[in-house]
């Protein structure tokens, strides 16, 4: 049979449980082969011609599991008392099935050696019989399935879209025959300028967010739930899934970079989305890595504008965290990297020196005075005159002689066929599990005069006007979106319309018209484009938005079904056991908790009768890193006696559900597998700063809610805790514990977005002030479980310089880090003025605040500098 594979930091570890026939019946003995992951020193030095052994299987082959002590992350694993290795806490679930098929094989081989010499009788389920079974019924919740995803692009203009959406959704290939919606699907609908973009402007506007997820959830219907966004001032991107694929989307993660003023202003830029899809350890599913970049890129058609907007996508190459593809967003050509007089508004740095009036203009003249404010300072770049003059890019001229600048589309005048691009330019392809979608509002435009434009335009000639469109031309030079390609455009330009017509712009500008906004992804074996279009009949903005459809075969699994055959199997082997051994009746073996919340404990147990005629010896056991906890893990139970077995268990931070298992194991009898499973309600203690930002009215209440009470550019929960305490400063403020059903309540006030009951806490005042010692306990714990931490690792070193770190921690976070860090210094300045011992609060403080980075230092010269550091911050 199939080994089961664990792979950790050093080693991996194959092992080959017993196999089993038809009949039941084993085959062959267990063994396993301990690999070393090699080194570059070990290929060079040619150990890796050194073939691992093959191992039998011992009942003396003990797997023990520990937590590190330097990363609560992981797990330390030893073979009988050898390291082999840590793995992550996330794979936790294919480690306690590789566990308890490796301890079930340990055990079967204990029984074995008991039973030899006293009795005939030989165990019909060896330990490999579950695994086995699945494997052999894996056809049965394994299957490939077409998943349809459907892109959508538009630049609003800063326009409320009042016009039905349907269409736009649905467009011409994702319909069934019955004109409902696939099951499987996913929607991205990307958006430029969807709020006006004012000076004041530095983050998206959540009512537009929520109201283009209301309207586009109200178009799809129940089927279908909001997974993920990401947002950058007007640029948002929402993606939409099927409630069947919720559990096949994994490893979600949003990121966004700004390219407009100076470079980094949110103006223009990209938002991304990047998740796994059908990944699954229990089922061997690597899954597809898919990445969906919006961008919106700079305007305008001269050489210099195509020049900004390549190094454009040179900085979204660098900042955006894409996944490994054939292909790159920019690739530096061999001529290249000259600086560039449109590059110089690039430097952050630089923003203080513009005249605030610059904030007043248009999009355009903020950075055409970005660029005069940085010229006029002659900054250099990499050791460069940033005042060199631009190279022009090549453009076609009116009688297509500049062939090294033009692209064939297609043999077709109708532009029937998709257009692959820059295969020249990509080299050999690699076996990559991954799909990139590039969309959005690319800014590039048609180098030919505006009035063959519209002659062509009117002609439906596509080719004629592709044979100028500057972005396939710059494909074609190999320097942007390498390896990407896109289908066929068989539609009118985008961009720009007069707002509420289909005329081309009759402004005093007059813009000339371009396929401004594009689709392009890269290649994926079992990937096809069904449809690419426009719909002119949407009017709201001066673009017309584009869509395009995509069906993806993959391999996904069934969760369901997976679940009923597991669960079939274990009830056949307890049928198979108590058929052959005295029978031990157990009330329940599947524990159901709902509604569980962060930080709780929760107390469960399980009632077992001995139906036989002799005494039972029993014992549980508990996957080493288990959050289980028995409280009375052995025993012995007389003849019609009955057992309660009790088990407790707290509820971690970070977590959306519990699934654990124990064992309760009848000494020379038979296993039950007790499986405790529940859903955990959001929370902020666990979450990162920027989540709690966007869940203003509590964790429980979604990032979408509404927020109530005074705007704050804090998390409101760290608000609430400070504002509280601030009146309530003792000398033992933070010296004495809390009451835990006093601190449960307080968590609940912070998840559920209410104010704190002042009444009800106040009143246990003459009750040791547990109400105020409550609070301060659960401040520190919300502190100290932030996920990613107050102050991050990359800050680490910049705190260990003491009282010369003060200055430049506020450039080395982000701005919800400092500005909270600020917060809880003049809290804690108003702390020093009541408590005698202020620096053991700082001290108390600095364990909370403080992320020290893996394999970092913390010493006692270290912890010295960090609070020199604390005393100059908090002052």
């Amino acid at each position: 049979m199939t080994g089961l594979v664990l792979s950790t930091s050093t080693h991996t570890l194959t092992f080959h449980p017993c196999s089993c026939d038809d009949a039941g019946g084993t085959v062959g003995t267990p063994f396993y082969i301990l690999e070393p992951k090699l080194t570059a020193e070990d290929v060079t030095s040619a150990k890796s011609l050194v073939q691992p052994a093959v191992t039998d299987l011992t009942v003396h082959d003990t797997i023990s599991i520990d937590e590190d002590d330097l990363d609560p992350e992981l797990l330390l694993l030893k073979l009988q008392d050898q390291d082999i290795g840590s793995v992550s806490k996330s794979d936790v679930s294919y480690l306690a099935e590789f566990v308890l098929s490796w301890r079930s094989a340990l055990a079967s081989l204990e029984e074995h050696v008991q039973v030899k010499q006293v009795s005939s009788f030989e165990d019909p389920l060896s330990s490999g019989y579950v695994t086995t079974r699945l494997n052999q019924a894996r056809n049965s919740f394994i299957a490939e399935k077409d998943v349809q995803i459907r892109l959508i692009t538009w630049n609003l203009h800063g326009e409320v879209i009042g016009e039905d959406l349907r269409p736009l959704l649905y467009g011409s290939s994702v319909l069934s025959d019955t004109g409902e919606l696939e099951d499987l699907g996913i929607f991205f609908v990307a958006l430029q300028e969807a709020d006006p973009l004012t000076p004041t402007m530095l983050s998206a506007n959540q009512a537009t967010i929520t109201r283009w997820s209301n309207q586009v959830l109200e178009a799809l219907g129940e089927s279908y739930v909001l997974s993920a966004s990401s947002e950058l001032l007007g640029m948002v991107l929402l993606m939409f899934s099927h409630k069947k694929l919720a559990s096949q989307i994994t490893q979600l993660e949003m990121s966004s970079a700004g390219t407009g003023v100076l470079g980094y202003w949110g103006n223009k830029g990209a938002v991304c989305i990047r998740f796994i899809l059908g990944k699954s350890n229990l089922a061997g599913l690597p899954g597809v890595e898919i990445a969906v970049v919006n961008m919106h890129l700079s305007s305008g058609m001269t050489p210099q504008a195509v020049e900004r907007r390549r190094w454009e996508m040179s900085e979204l190459d660098k900042r955006l965290k894409l996944p490994l593809f054939n292909g790159r967003l920019f690739r530096k050509q061999r001529n290249g990297g000259k600086n560039r007089k449109e590059l110089l508004y690039q430097n952050g740095d630089l923003l203080d020196e513009l005249d605030e009036r610059v904030l007043d203009t248009s999009d355009d003249d903020i950075v055409a005075a970005a660029a005069d404010a940085v010229s006029a300072m002659n900054v250099k770049t990499n050791g460069v005159s940033n005042t060199d003059e631009a190279e022009s890019a090549p453009t076609p001229t009116a009688d297509g002689s500049d062939t090294a600048a033009t692209i064939s589309t297609t043999t077709s005048t109708s532009a029937t066929t998709a257009v692959t691009v820059n295969t020249d330019h990509v080299g050999p392809e690699r076996e990559i599990n991954s799909i990139v979608f590039a969309v959005g509002d690319l800014n590039y435009r048609l180098a030919m005069d505006r009035s063959d434009i519209a002659l062509l335009a009117a002609k439906n000639d596509y080719d004629a006007l592709l044979f100028w469109d500057q972005l396939r031309n710059e494909i074609k030079e190999g320097s942007i979106l390498v390896g990407f390609q896109e289908g066929p455009i068989t539609f009118q330009p985008t961009y720009k319309y007069d707002i509420g017509t289909n005329i081309f712009d009759t402004s005093e500008k007059a813009r000339v018209p371009a396929y401004t906004d594009r689709i392009l992804y890269t290649s994926y074996p079992s990937l096809a484009l069904l449809d690419y279009e426009t719909f002119m009949h949407y009017i709201s903005s001066d673009h017309k938005p584009v869509a395009a459809t995509f069906e993806l075969r993959t391999m996904l699994m069934d969760i369901d079904k997976r679940a009923q055959i597991v669960k079939r199997l274990l009830h056949d082997l307890d049928v198979r056991e108590n058929e052959s051994r005295p029978k031990v009746e157990v009330d329940k073996t599947d524990l159901t908790c709902t509604d569980l919340t962060v930080l709780s404990t929760i107390n469960e147990t399980v009632k077992f009768r001995n139906c036989g005629n002799t005494q039972v010896a029993w014992e549980t056991e508990i996957v080493d890193g288990s959050l289980l906890e028995v409280l009375n893990p052995q025993g012995i139970v007389p003849p019609g006696g009955t057992q309660v077995v009790r088990v407790s268990f707290k509820v971690p931070p970070n977590v959306t559900s519990i699934s654990e298992i124990f064992i309760l194991r009848i000494i020379n009898r038979q296993d039950y597998f007790i499986s405790i499973s529940g859903n955990v309600l959001p929370s902020c203690f666990g979450a990162s700063l920027t989540d709690m930002i966007n869940k203003p009215s509590g964790a429980r209440n979604g990032f979408l809610a509404p927020q109530l009470g005074p705007q704050i550019n804090i998390p409101r929960e760290i608000w609430k805790c400070i504002d509280f305490l601030s009146t309530r400063i003792t000398r033992d403020i933070f010296r004495r514990p809390g009451d835990e059903t006093v601190g449960q309540l307080v968590r609940d006030w912070l998840d559920n977005g209410d104010d704190f009951d002042s009444a009800v806490l106040d009143s246990l005042a003459k009750d040791g002030n547990k109400g105020t010692h409550s609070v301060a306990e659960q401040f520190l714990l919300l502190l100290e479980l932030v996920n990613g931490g107050v102050i991050p690792e990359k800050a680490y070193d910049i705190i260990t310089q003491g009282e010369d770190g003060v200055p430049l921690i506020f450039e080395a976070m982000p701005r919800v880090n400092v500005n909270t860090l600020i917060y809880i210094a003049s809290f804690l300045r108003e702390v020093k003025r009541v408590v005698l011992d202020f620096e053991s609060i700082l001290e108390v403080f600095d364990k909370v605040l403080v992320r020290i980075p893996k394999g970092g230092k913390n010493k006692s010269r270290q912890k010295k500098k960090r609070l020199e550091f604390w005393k100059g911050f908090v002052g």
